[in-house]
């Protein structure tokens, strides 16, 4: 069955208009003295509605649509983004595999390191391929992988993230099939992937692996914190084990107006192929346009995805005036370069006045376009991520130049995208002093701004 109206939407709509006398949760009663109209389909797990913890009607259709739409096995609906996902798959492998390692790329998002901490793996860090012509990481070579795997039988879990908040993209055919002969599963955090797959003329191949996780919100219309959990038929994580970690990372009172907007944004995919066709064309236009620039350097690549636009040169400076002369926000601006996200939202005419803009920014500017290449120094562990996590609670504040060969007890890391430069349990050596001190970016530590100082062991 072609799901390609919003089923969800319809059935909420037709249950509200019989005026139903609600003696359940939430507690604002659709009250329109209480709330907006958008929350008046603010309902709960009522009769009719089915159970996302243990879905066997709407919400059970509502996967399946999105398995099919993504030509997965299985897919799981979260309302607490990627995060809740990717928790949850990380805490199955290890069920699955108790006392196993990780091989872990070191630009994954701080959810996986959330997670390595609460499982208590020993992890095996694999650095992505530096190139000195970018300031940012680059893929993750399906050789490294393949030489690790037959090195330490042990690993049981590889994590990678593909496309990168910048838009790179690894091998992932290669390193599923290179996992697979290993055995050990692939989990690729597709966060800001969700629109790969759909259109396999325009974006190229999806991402391969064994559990692939897309935030719906990132690129498509679905609303903020919603995403999705994919599984493919080689997966060997049982769905039970999955089910159950979900349950534990998924909030137990999911939003139904999440819910339908994810709802909504499959329907709509499925029944107006013009949603794509526009933001498709529209990103086509603004290649052409940024192609000619004088002074900042649109990044292009083989290899790359495409609905992210990357400026090189003085990120900061451009996105100042993108929103001082022009009114325009972007994603994210560095001292290098500038990230500007598309959607499926975009336009040819929103993404003409975008580019409109840079180039009459980059008329002006008289940035220079060269990058410095800050690499992360592969890291070294002194101590379990989860113990070192544990400790740093409690421990004294160190500064951050004056701790080289202590062990750290927090997480340091920029933001945006929240990939960590240093995790608990890392030695500080000076290389990652001086790797900190070049980062430039916004840097944190828990929800403060990160002065200098951080927890450090001895």
């Amino acid at each position: 069955m072609s799901y390609d109206n919003d089923r969800l939407g319809a059935a909420l709509k037709l249950y509200l208009g019989s005026n139903p006398l609600p003696m359940h949760m939430p507690g604002h009663k659709r009250n329109p003295a209480l709330i907006t109209s958008e929350f008046y389909q603010d309902i709960t797990e009522i009769q009719g509605f089915d159970n996302l913890h243990s879905p066997n009607g709407l919400l059970k259709d509502l996967e399946s649509a999105a398995a099919v739409l993504w030509k997965a096995a299985g897919a799981f609906i979260s309302v607490g983004g990627s995060t809740a996902m990717i928790l949850s798959a990380i805490a199955a492998c290890n069920a699955v595999n108790p006392g196993s390692r990780v091989l872990v790329a070191m630009n994954c998002h701080l959810s996986v390191w959330h997670a390595l901490e609460l499982t208590g793996n020993e992890i095996i860090p694999l650095m992505p391929v530096t190139d000195p012509a970018l300031p940012f990481a680059g893929p993750v070579n399906s050789a490294d992988i393949a030489s690790v795997l037959l090195r330490d039988p042990l690993i049981r879990t590889v994590i990678i993230t593909s496309p990168t908040y910048e838009g790179v993209i690894s091998d992932t055919e290669e390193i599923y099939r290179i996992t697979r002969k290993y055995d050990a599963t692939l989990i690729v955090d597709c966060a800001h992937g969700s629109h790969l797959g759909l259109d396999d003329t325009f974006w190229g191949e999806d991402v391969c692996g064994d559990i692939v996780i897309k935030s719906l919100h990132k690129t498509l219309n679905a609303p903020t914190q919603t995403a999705l959990m994919l599984t493919y038929e080689a997966c060997r994580v049982p769905e039970e084990v999955l089910r159950h970690y979900i349950d534990i990372f998924e909030t137990s009172s999911p939003s139904y107006i999440l819910l339908k907007g994810v709802s909504h944004a499959i329907a709509s995919i499925n029944s107006d192929s013009s949603l794509m066709n526009g933001w498709e064309s529209g990103i086509v236009t603004a290649e052409q346009r940024l192609a000619g620039l004088k002074n900042y350097r649109f990044w292009q690549a083989p290899v790359r995805e495409r609905s992210k636009l990357v400026l090189l040169g003085d990120g900061i400076a451009l996105a100042d005036r993108l929103h001082s002369d022009f009114n325009i926000e972007c994603e994210a601006a560095f001292a290098t370069h500038l990230i500007a996200m598309t959607g499926i939202g975009d336009t040819v005419q929103s993404l003409e006045r975008f580019t409109d803009a840079v180039r009459r920014i980059d008329d002006i500017s008289d940035v220079q376009s060269e990058t410095k290449t800050v690499a992360r120094p592969r890291p070294v562990f002194g101590m379990n991520i989860r113990d070192a996590a544990r400790s740093g609670l409690t421990a004294d504040s160190g500064r951050l130049d004056e701790c080289a060969g202590r062990i750290c007890g927090e997480y340091l890391f920029c933001y945006p995208p929240g990939v960590p430069l240093l995790v608990p349990g890392e030695v500080i050596t000076q290389d990652v002093i001086d790797y900190v001190g070049q980062s430039g970016s916004q840097i944190l530590k828990g929800s403060a701004l990160f002065d200098g100082c951080l927890k450090v062991l001895t």
